[in-house]
């Protein structure tokens, strides 16, 4: 009878244990944890602000976010919807989940939560258009265009097609389409915005930040463009530099860009003899080297430190 007393007050305490445990100390660590993710997800709508991070899609870059929100918390995808909150999918910290939090609620692995997960998933990212390019383009005879081509209306505008583009309020200058998807256009200015300029003083792991800096600086007063996102990215597999974000009215001309139009004379035209314009795209294998389009029409590899070259504007337009 004694034993069986014993034993039962031993699996009293069990139980009692088991409830104190799961009560207090499991729901305290879940309680930390769901604080922490609300953390993480404040910090991830911080550094998309502060980092320029171009929303292509709602689903963030899991290396972007690791790299610059330094918490021990693994998600399988991260989410960024329209209405600026952070969805949390599958997330782990020090190894106990999986946690799924939208904005500052948790929820459990349910119809309710994946209702919302395929909503957020499929959110196509609401992009802001900015002036569109029918009211962009002008004419200017002293340029040889007398009216505006039809393709900033309707239809895919061909690769070369020029336009002539008021910048600011007094500003106006010549551009070709580099392309065309359909509902914007990528335009190359005819000419360098300024010469003189290297594509970085030291490393090309650092990325082309002296052109750049350059080209904001030259094109800050284009008040009729919007100042937009753009991801800056080496176009190797093996890349010379981490991928990064600015904000900007113009950028530097793309390697996939450029590569397809160099038959096209509009895309070294108005160049000095061994003169040139930066691209963004850098040598893996030479830290000192990245390219440019020379007066040939011929990319180039060069030296990053060189001030023998130029820069010339990119711009990015809505049509509708």
């Amino acid at each position: 009878m004694k034993k069986l007393s014993m034993f039962l007050t031993i699996l009293l305490l069990i139980m009692i244990g088991y409830y104190v445990y799961n009560n207090y100390f499991v729901k305290k660590e879940d309680s930390n944890f769901s604080s922490l993710l609300v953390y993480y997800g404040e910090q991830i709508k911080t550094k998309i602000n502060e980092k320029n991070y171009l929303l292509e899609t709602t689903k963030l870059d899991n290396d972007w976010v690791k790299e610059n929100v330094d918490l021990n918390i693994s998600c399988e995808e991260i989410y960024y919807s329209n209405e600026d909150k952070v969805l949390l999918h599958n997330c782990y910290i020090e190894n106990v989940g999986p946690y799924y939090f939208y904005d500052d609620k948790q929820y459990q692995l349910n119809d309710e939560y994946n209702k919302l997960y395929e909503e957020i998933k499929n959110e196509k990212v609401e992009i802001e258009k900015g002036i569109l390019l029918s009211d962009l383009a002008t004419i200017d005879l002293n340029l040889n265009i007398n009216k505006i081509d039809d393709c900033a209306f309707t239809g895919i505008c061909k690769v070369g097609t020029p336009f002539i583009i008021q910048v600011n309020e007094i500003e106006t200058y010549k551009f070709y389409v580099l392309s065309d998807d359909g509902e914007k256009v990528n335009l190359i200015m005819d000419k360098n915005i300024k010469d003189f300029v290297q594509w970085a003083p030291n490393f090309n792991s650092d990325g082309p930040i002296s052109a750049i800096e350059q080209l904001q600086q030259e094109t800050s007063d284009w008040t009729n463009l919007l100042e937009r996102n753009y991801k800056i990215s080496d176009e190797n597999e093996d890349k010379a530099y981490k991928d990064f974000y600015i904000k900007s009215r113009s950028i530097l001309p793309t390697y996939s860009l450029i590569s397809n139009t160099l038959d096209s004379k509009f895309v070294y035209d108005n160049l000095n003899k061994n003169s040139g314009y930066w691209i963004t795209k850098a040598n893996p294998l030479k830290s000192f080297n990245a390219y440019i389009v020379n007066s040939d029409g011929v990319i180039q590899l060069v030296d990053i430190s060189s001030e023998d070259y130029g820069i010339r504007p990119v711009i990015t337009v809505y049509k509708y």
